[in-house]
């Protein structure tokens, strides 16, 4: 048995929960697929998968292996690379998870180049707003808002924010446009409802260096900032959003910013990977990729 074969292909299986899936990325027959799994679950006289007729699951001994095969074919990987040098053609699949609004403001309108001089990368991305466990959900990195919950994870900050208060010009020319946080409890507020608790986020100021936060009020709120953003533009009131958001809207004069003299910093944005990972060539491709894409729109 083709020990790095199997490897890579249980890998497959695993990060798929499929072995249909797996079977079709890896141009193989299903038969074939499982049959390389059951032959390296006998060499290793160990379960790796439970298997039903719906779905597969890691079995302990699977989930350690798990690990233990990615590291060592990221490995090989990266002593391939080495070797060949400038001339390596970069393949294989990478999964990156970040939330919709990042992904749209910053990654893809900068995908046809990095696509363009890695033809052979597939890149899988999947638009998250929820905590993920990068390892158990077979993610090779992911770009957050803030540091991650769990400490063991590489993060490296690619982008600062702010929180950017704003209306339309229509809205403020109807309504004034306050001078003071206090003012915002005659406007209306557009509120962003909390991923945690789903309740309207309280909004952050600075005062000469001294933070404030106000409690937003009115008829309409959204789980989504980028939503918070589109109401703002239509006249419907006052929002505040990451400054990264807002940016088209204020070049388009769509939406004015407001408060201007109270902006607090809002969370620095991550990139994040698991540490057995360690950047393997073509991660560290897309780990420069993305410095590069949140880079180029920042300036």
């Amino acid at each position: 048995m083709d020990r790095l074969f199997a490897m890579r292909v249980f890998v497959r299986v695993a990060e798929c929960g499929s072995f249909t899936r797996a079977a079709s990325d890896l141009g193989l027959s299903r038969a074939r697929t499982s049959e390389v799994v059951s032959d390296l679950e006998q060499a290793l006289g160990a379960r790796l998968l439970h298997r039903t007729t719906r779905s597969v699951a890691l079995s302990d001994d699977g989930r350690g292996y798990l690990e233990r095969a990615r590291q060592i074919l990221a490995d090989l990987d990266d002593a391939e690379a080495l070797f060949a040098g400038s001339r390596a053609t970069l393949r294989g699949r990478l999964r990156v998870a970040m939330p919709m609004a990042l992904a749209r403001a910053f990654v893809v309108p900068a995908l046809p180049a990095f696509l363009a001089r890695h033809p052979e990368i597939a890149l899988e991305v999947r638009l998250e707003n929820r905590a993920l466990h990068l390892f158990e959900d077979g993610i090779d990195c992911a770009v957050s808002y803030g540091l991650p919950a769990d400490a063991g994870l590489v993060a490296q900050s690619i982008l600062s924010t702010e929180l950017l208060t704003c209306a339309s010009p229509a809205y403020l020319a109807r309504r004034g446009t306050p001078r003071e946080p206090a003012q915002l409890e005659q406007h209306d507020c557009i509120t962003f409802l909390a991923l945690d608790s789903a309740r309207p986020a309280p909004w952050s100021f600075h005062d000469s260096g001294v933070p404030s936060s106000f409690q937003p009020r009115g008829q309409l709120g959204f789980n989504s900032m980028e939503a918070c953003v589109e109401a703002a533009a239509a006249g419907l009131g006052v929002t505040q959003v990451l400054s990264s958001l807002a940016e088209a809207g204020l070049k388009q004069k769509r939406l004015r910013a407001v408060l201007g003299a109270h902006v607090a910093p809002g969370p620095s944005i991550y990139v994040v990977y698991p540490p057995q990972r360690r950047a393997s060539a073509r991660l560290r491709a897309l780990l420069d990729f993305l410095l590069q894409a949140f880079a180029a729109r920042a300036r």
